[in-house]
This record gives C-alpha cells, structure tokens and sequence, in this order.
C-alpha cells in the first residue's frame, strides 16, 4: 500500500472510532467501531514518519503541523464552551500536536547524527522548554488560572499534556528510527502495542477488572496491534493522489460535527 492508502484507511478507522467516542451513548454505536479504531493512530504516526523522511522542507512540515495544533485546540475549546453539556464532557482529541512533538523529536534526533555538539544544544533547548511549559502550566493549574493553562499548553504542548501522553509521542521517532527495517520495525510495533498496552489490560484484570472490560470493553487499546499486517504492506511510494490538506482539515471539522450533534441529541 501507498501511504495515501494507508493514510486513506487510517481516516475511515478513526471516523469510526470517534463516532463511538462522541455517539456512543445513544446505544446505537457497535463497540466494534473503536475496535477498529485502535488502528488509526499507529497508521497516523506511521505515516509521519515515512512523510518526514520525504518532505521538501522539514520546517514547513513542522510548521503546518503546529499551525493545524493550535487551531484545532482552540476549535476544541470554543465548541466546548458552546456545548459544555455534551456527553463526552469536552474534547481531549488533538493528533496534531501529539504528531508534532513526534515529528520535533524526530529532528533533534537527525541534527545529533549530523553534529554532535550541535545536537545536543538543541536536545537541551527542546526539553528545557518543555520541562519549563509543564511545570509553569501545572503552577498556573494549581494557583486555579486554569486558562492561562489551557492556553500555555496549546502554544507549547508537552509529552506529558498531549493525546495519547507519552508512549505514543515517542511511537512515531521509533517508527522512524526503524524505518529501514520491516522486521525489526514489527519487532517494535508488536513489543509496543502487546508489551504495552496488553500489559496494562493483564494489569486491570488482576486488580479486580472483570475479564471483558480488562479486554474488550474499556481496556482494548493492545488491539492496535492489528495494525501491523496494514504497516507491512506500504511499499515506500507516495500514491497517485497526494490531496496533502484533506486529512489536516477534515480531522477537526469532523470532531467538531460529532461533537456538536452529541450535544444537540443529549
């Protein structure tokens, strides 16, 4: 598969999925659809990757990736102010700046190969203001101007704040540090997902969670793991179509629209 394939494929799970998130609870959503959604985001982060080692220009992409950040965390929080009833309670959901810490790790990583010295500036620089941004935003948390916090961590998200936290900040660096190599990229992505995630379901279940909800019915992010088959058969081409914007603008206007019906049916 093309990475607009895989791209393509990633978007139908994940409009699946968010159909569950935002629509589950009017009971005619199948759990199936966030099954299925698990794939999604390992295609996502999967596909920066290989994007970043192609790009033209590493700053643009980083750039656009910021620019769609900011705008869909303050979309997030407008619609949410709007509709502070909806049933989800808000919006948690921002790839983009969970694909551009990735994306930003991926560089500092690429500047370290190329000059040491210089790397390590840059590495220095990038977790010193991240430290610096979580630990302010906690403060300003704390000191109850929940706001000014809100707003801090849009403009400087951190592994630690964004969606899908740190594990899955980090999956997209690993996807490229082994990109040259299927089998040890499999190797990876199952130890990640089944290591994991699985671990953590094995976790709940011995603290007493039922076997279906440490599983199937609240602890089910292992079966992203099934993604790898759909990973093993990108073939390292861009695809006939590039349609580069479409999923940058259809990700949030599509989380705004689920969003906002949850909250017109609840």
């Amino acid at each position: 598969m093309s990475s607009f394939a895989l791209k393509m494929t990633a978007l139908i799970l994940m409009l699946l999925d968010h159909v569950y998130q935002f629509l589950g609870f009017t009971g005619m959503v199948p759990l199936l659809f966030t099954w299925l959604g698990r794939l999604s985001a390992p295609i996502f982060y999967f596909c920066m990757a290989q994007g970043l080692t192609y790009t033209h220009s590493r700053k643009a992409y980083l750039l656009r990736m910021y620019l769609f950040s900011i705008t869909t965390a303050v979309g997030n929080l407008v619609l949410t102010a709007l509709l502070p009833d909806a049933p989800s309670g808000g919006i948690p959901n921002n790839i983009f700046a969970s694909l551009f810490l990735g994306a930003a790790i991926i560089v500092c990583m690429e500047e370290m190969a190329k000059d040491r010295q210089k790397g390590q500036l840059i590495w220095m620089y990038f977790i010193g203001v991240e430290l610096a941004s979580f630990f302010i935003g906690d403060m300003l948390s704390r000191a109850g101007q929940t706001t000014a916090a809100q707003f801090l961590q849009i403009l400087i998200p951190t592994p630690l704040t964004v969606e899908g936290g740190v594990f899955f900040v980090l999956l997209g660096p690993l996807f490229y540090y082994f990109r040259l190599s299927k089998k040890k990229m499999a190797v990876m992505y199952l130890i990640f997902s089944l290591g994991l995630c699985l671990s953590s379901s094995i976790a709940w279940y011995a603290l007493g969670m039922s076997a279906w909800d440490s599983f199937f019915g609240v602890q089910y992010q292992w079966m992203m793991v099934f993604a790898l088959p759909l990973l093993w058969t990108y073939n390292g081409k861009k695809g006939k179509h590039s349609w580069k914007y479409l999923f940058y603008f259809f990700y949030p206007l599509h989380i705004w629209i689920l969003y906002a019906v949850s909250g017109l049916l609840s």
